[in-house]
């Protein structure tokens, strides 16, 4: 870094949070340099407060260039706050590099966040640069294994984009084992958009929820406090 940079870096080290962050905004609105790229990274290395990381990661989230990518990513790879990570899957999904779709495939099989996977998946969907077959088969893994709502929420309101024959075997599956209604009941407006695409019969019938499970939820906090009022008055 230049030695205004480095004037800047012990005034940065030296400074609250709130000027830690002020300093960060300065510098966003400054033109893309090398020196600028080190400083961020000097932060996202070097500074506990996960909300001053993010605001490096998101300073560099325009900077367009595959050693960023690299270093963006082994962040990725040690970082244990989930905002950060969710921060550098943002980052990472808005750059240009060949590297980027590897990078977010590994992201949805491997993160144990569901907020961070779904992000990988709409911004491999939002990329548009790997074929369709192969973002119809990270779609497909998603919707039957992943065991977490909303990343399969994300894979089944993009899979129309890249269906075939083989995605309707696979939502029938889906939606024969599952029980809950809002999800069978997305699955099967899911297939029923598919179907039309191809040109195929639908063959599964529209769900309809019992009054049972309407009420379960209410039932469940009933007996709850119910329970809560029965242990309360051992104690009266």
């Amino acid at each position: 870094m230049d030695k205004n940079l480095e004037k800047k870096w012990k005034k940065f080290t030296n400074s609250p949070d709130k000027g830690k962050l002020d300093i960060l905004v300065e510098l966003s609105e400054q033109d893309k340099s090398e020196g600028l790229t080190e400083f961020f990274f000097r932060v996202i290395e070097q500074e506990k407060y996960e909300k001053i990381r993010i605001k490096a990661i998101m300073n560099l989230k325009d900077y367009d260039d595959e050693k960023i990518v690299d270093k963006l990513n082994s962040f990725y790879g040690y970082e244990r706050e989930k905002s950060v990570r969710l921060a550098l899957v943002e980052a990472i999904g808005n750059m240009s590099s060949s590297k980027v779709e590897d990078l977010l495939q590994a992201v949805i099989e491997k993160d144990d966040n569901n907020i961070i996977r779904s992000m990988a998946i709409k911004n491999l969907h939002n990329r548009k640069k790997i074929s369709k077959a192969k973002m119809r088969n990270v779609l497909h893994d998603v919707i039957q294994n992943d065991h977490d709502v909303f990343p399969k929420q994300i894979a089944l309101s993009v899979i129309e984009f890249y269906a075939n024959n083989s995605s309707l075997d696979i939502l029938h599956r889906v939606f024969n084992r599952e029980v809950k209604f809002k999800m069978r009941s997305l699955i099967y407006k899911t297939l029923s958009i598919i179907a039309t695409k191809l040109k195929k019969e639908l063959d599964v019938e529209e769900p309809k929820e019992e009054p049972f499970e309407k009420n379960d939820k209410k039932e469940k906090k009933r007996r709850k406090k119910k329970k809560k009022e029965e242990e309360e008055h051992l104690f009266f």
